[in-house]
């Protein structure tokens, strides 16, 4: 059977062409994203082991990813823009991999603004790493082959989830959080050489090099479909993003805080296959968006249900459930968005998208640390409500539509 790569290729030279060219994007964006996930643990680690305490590990967290929205549209209008658009994204990750690296230097040694200051910097170029690498995603695959290869980059964005964590927890054991967070910076750095290296075609109209600033805003905001998906699945963000939060809330009510990492294990594991079955089968472009809101709904449900069990495996089986719908989520979500963007806003699309979903994820894990008092099962409830009434407006108003 051909790997998932070969199945968005043919057997011509110019499908060739574009199979190397979509290896070079995944191996480019995994080393970028791995960074980028990585970044969020590495963080409050350092900061355990310079200032003794979690809560402002918290803060840089959040300084980190809260930018992305605020930036989205300025690094979309910006790619959109260019000539050299594989230059403007290896550019900001470039900034990224050393504002990443700074703290190292900055935490402990210096006020603790400037290192909240070189986080914001960080946080603002956040968006190439996100959305903007996805948005060019199209150009590189070619004609027929853009679902398969939206549901590699969603694959690969469950690897970079895996690799990230992963990556900090035994660099950190080995050698400490100050040489973790130094690793993650020279991966982000590989990963933005890699990004200047690809050949991505820039637009050849007017319209596209003169789009303005909020022209992306403007855009979702009018566009019925767009505006649907953009804003479902932020609000669906908002109770998704505390999941980790409960997890480890779960695990130690049971008395098990180990088994934190084992629950969200299951989930990125869940996504992974999930990624796998889209790549395998896609739906037709023209079904994307009614998947991706009715797959937050399949999100959700899970952990709806686990919110009545009282058996840690049962609940692990159900989080894998979970994870299993969020793969054709995420894919689904970016092959709607290619449909729906026009050429001229593609990137800004794209950018303000995962803007708000990063920054929703941050608001809900602070709104699901302040009800960490009440019961677990209210938590889940918390958790799962968000994606279910988030995913069920969505396709009411889709169905309108």
């Amino acid at each position: 059977m051909a790997s998932p790569v070969q199945q968005v290729t043919a057997t011509d030279p110019g499908s060739r062409r574009h199979g190397a060219r979509l290896a070079h994007y995944l191996a480019a964006a995994l080393l970028a994203r791995t960074a980028d996930e990585g970044a969020r643990v590495a963080l409050v680690l350092l900061a355990l082991d310079r200032a003794d305490s979690a809560a402002v590990g918290g803060t840089l967290v959040a300084t980190l990813l809260i930018p992305h929205v605020v930036a989205a549209p300025l690094v979309g209008a910006l790619v959109d823009r260019s000539r050299r658009p594989a230059a403007v994204l290896a550019g900001a990750i470039t900034v990224f991999a050393g504002a990443l690296a700074a703290p190292v230097a900055l935490l402990g040694h210096a006020p603790l603004w400037q290192t909240y200051l070189v986080l914001v910097l960080a946080g603002c170029c956040g968006p190439a790493v996100t959305g903007g690498l996805t948005s060019r995603l199209a150009e590189l695959a070619g004609p027929g082959h853009e679902a398969r290869a939206f549901a590699l980059d969603s694959l690969f964005y469950n690897v970079a989830g895996m690799a990230g964590p992963a990556t900090v927890g035994l660099v950190a054991a080995a050698a400490g959080p100050s040489t973790a967070i130094l690793a993650l910076a020279i991966i982000a750095a590989l990963g933005a050489l890699g990004v200047a290296s690809l050949h991505l075609p820039t637009s050849d109209t007017v319209a596209a090099r003169t789009a303005g600033l909020f022209h992306g805003t403007r855009a979702v905001a009018r566009d019925p479909a767009l505006r649907v998906l953009t804003l479902a699945t932020s609000f669906g963000q908002l109770g998704l993003g505390g999941l980790a939060v409960v997890a480890t809330t779960l695990a130690a009510a049971a008395h098990e805080p180990t088994r934190a990492g084992l629950l969200l294990g299951v989930i990125a594991g869940g996504a992974f296959v999930g990624s796998l079955l889209w790549t395998w089968r896609p739906m037709p472009a023209s079904r994307a968006p009614v998947v991706t809101v009715w797959a937050m709904v399949a999100v959700g449900a899970p952990i709806a249900l686990a919110a009545a069990v009282h058996s840690l495996p049962l609940t692990a089986a159900l989080f894998a459930l979970s994870g299993l719908f969020t793969g054709p989520f995420a894919a689904a979500l970016f092959l709607a968005r290619d449909q729906l963007a026009t050429e001229t806003t593609r990137t800004q699309v794209f950018t303000i998208g995962a803007g708000l979903k990063v920054a929703a994820s941050a608001i809900g894990a602070g709104l699901l640390g302040l009800a960490s008092h009440l019961p677990v099962s209210a938590q889940l409830l918390l958790v799962a409500a968000f994606p279910i009434v988030a995913g069920t407006a969505g396709g009411i108003l889709l169905r309108r539509r």
